[in-house]
């Protein structure tokens, strides 16, 4: 009988051990387009759970509401960070600041590593080169047929759009580049995560759509004479690398490869010191022109591979679990850290530009030092509040 009692107080005690780490876990997910980064062995640290690609217009969701049916997650699970390529809007912040900031404590919004928008095809011939023109031509509708292309590498016949047909950050990003340059088409483009709804004219003709980017890159490959905008490293297959312009197309001959993106956004820099307790100030965006009011806006680069943006990360400052404070502030040290960062190789291996190292400088003094105002777990401003555990 004592023997009984023990293996069941043994037994009890191990499920509780059990669901306490089950609860511990730091649940994390949202855009697709940076998913394989954060699934790559080793980038989340231990404690961490997988992350889980949806799309960005679902993982803010699901961080601004603590809502796990976003990530397909049991209710009563709580979310603890997100990925997005879209940047959150003011109103998302002033909103959440308004109904959680006083229970769990200030969001930090962040950008994880920098990134092209690549333009991979389904159409076989030599090496194909868009110039911006005719990448507005195509994504508008105006240019039907690739021998409409000033050099289509022997290609002919009809062009079909492949599309994200729910809410993408990817989607945001190639948009600002065609509101930016495609000032000369019959209809404007807005920046928008729903590419459906993003040109004033309409979708072009027979284009097809899909949810989330594996599907769609599923798409393009399952007909012939297909094109579509997609993360690099997804657009990279077993037979094209970013440079093979047979596959993803060059834009004014300049490939999406990681020395070109690089030098595309070597230009941006971290908000001012003043400036740092203002998630929206973190993250760097394209436009035709930089902004009066909103210094985090950069005009898009006239040297570089031209369709680039940032991925990136929403975390709150306080957690009401310590460990899981520690843990979000270990993950920020593995990718922000000093040159190579812990994080580096994995980012290039997944064809992302890791952030400058004075970003990183910036990111550090901020969220991983102890004496700043925003550092993560700052006891002055999470006293008794947090994310929920």
């Amino acid at each position: 009988m004592f023997k009984r009692n023990v293996l069941a107080v043994s037994l009890t005690l191990a499920a509780l051990c059990s669901a306490q780490a089950a609860m511990a876990d730091i649940n994390g997910g949202g855009g697709t387009l940076a998913a394989p980064f954060y699934n790559t062995s080793g980038v989340l640290p231990s404690g961490f759970a997988a992350y889980i690609g949806v799309g960005s217009g679902a993982g803010k969701l699901a961080f601004l509401n603590n809502d796990p049916t976003q990530f397909k997650l049991p209710a009563g699970t709580n979310v603890h960070w997100a990925g997005s390529d879209s940047k959150l809007a003011t109103t998302d912040i002033a909103t959440y600041n308004t109904n959680h900031g006083a229970a769990w404590g200030p969001l930090i919004q962040v950008p994880a590593m920098a990134t092209a928008v690549t333009l991979p095809f389904n159409k076989a011939g030599t090496a194909l080169n868009l110039t911006t023109n005719e990448v507005c031509g195509v994504f508008s509708g105006r240019l039907t047929n690739w021998n409409q292309l000033a050099a289509p590498g022997g290609r002919t016949g009809p062009i079909t759009v492949v599309y994200r047909s729910d809410s993408s950050g990817t989607t945001e990003l190639f948009t600002r580049f065609l509101n930016a340059k495609c000032t000369g088409e019959a209809g404007t483009f807005a920046v928008t995560t729903s590419f459906g709804s993003s040109y004033s004219l309409g979708v072009p003709a027979g284009a097809v759509s899909a949810i989330g980017s594996p599907a769609v890159m599923t798409a393009l490959k399952a007909a012939d004479s297909r094109i579509t905008y997609m993360s690099p490293d997804l657009a990279v297959t077993a037979t094209a690398d970013l440079d093979d312009a047979t596959k993803v197309a060059t834009v004014n001959s300049i490939a999406p490869n990681l020395t070109n993106v690089g030098t595309a956004v070597s230009g941006v820099t971290p908000p001012a010191a003043a400036n740092r307790s203002n998630p929206n100030l973190w993250v760097p965006v394209f436009a035709a022109t930089t902004s009066p009011t909103d210094p985090s806006v950069f005009p898009f680069p006239s040297t570089g591979y031209p369709i680039i943006g940032f991925t990136n990360m929403i975390f709150s400052q306080c957690y009401a679990d310590a460990t899981q404070t520690g843990l979000v502030r270990s993950f920020l040290t593995q990718q922000y850290g000093t040159a190579p960062s812990a994080n580096d190789a994995a980012v290039t291996a997944n064809r992302f530009v890791p952030m400058s190292a004075a970003f990183k400088a910036a990111l550090r003094t901020s969220f991983l030092t102890s004496t700043s105002a925003q550092y993560v777990g700052n006891t002055s401003v999470c006293n008794a509040i947090g994310r929920p555990l």
